[in-house]
């Protein structure tokens, strides 16, 4: 234990380790948890503007994936927390790859979309 608390690293050598990115997709459950426990989680949807009107979870920005979405993501803090979703998933998850790709280090994809998160009971806003 006095090891540990002396610092036994060789000179230049970091303690901290390069943060591990987390880019999964999690179930609907796990996300209304989420969102529940983090209260800097940004919460996308990537649906079309009168898909988002037409009922979104709470909080939720609109940033469509068929327009500029690597533009519009490439704006964000890339060491910012982030729920993504769509109707039914395919979609999120391609945006999943993006963001990652982009250098995003926390993305959770919503497994199912709205849909799902709907069945789990999550509230949706309008």
């Amino acid at each position: 234990m006095l090891l540990a608390a002396s610092g036994c690293t060789a000179p230049g050598e970091s303690v901290e380790n390069d943060p591990v990115p987390k880019l999964q997709t999690i179930t609907a459950s796990e996300a209304i948890l989420l969102t529940g426990l983090d209260p800097t989680l940004t919460i996308i949807d990537l649906r079309r503007a009168d898909e988002y009107a037409a009922g979104h979870i709470p909080g939720a920005v609109n940033i469509d994936i068929s327009s500029s979405f690597a533009e519009e993501a490439g704006r964000l803090d890339r060491d910012g927390s982030y729920l993504i979703y769509c109707a039914a998933g395919g979609k999120s998850s391609s945006a999943l790859r993006m963001m990652g790709d982009l250098g995003f280090t926390e993305v959770y994809n919503l497994g199912g979309g709205i849909s799902a998160w709907q069945r789990a009971g999550g509230s949706v806003a309008w």
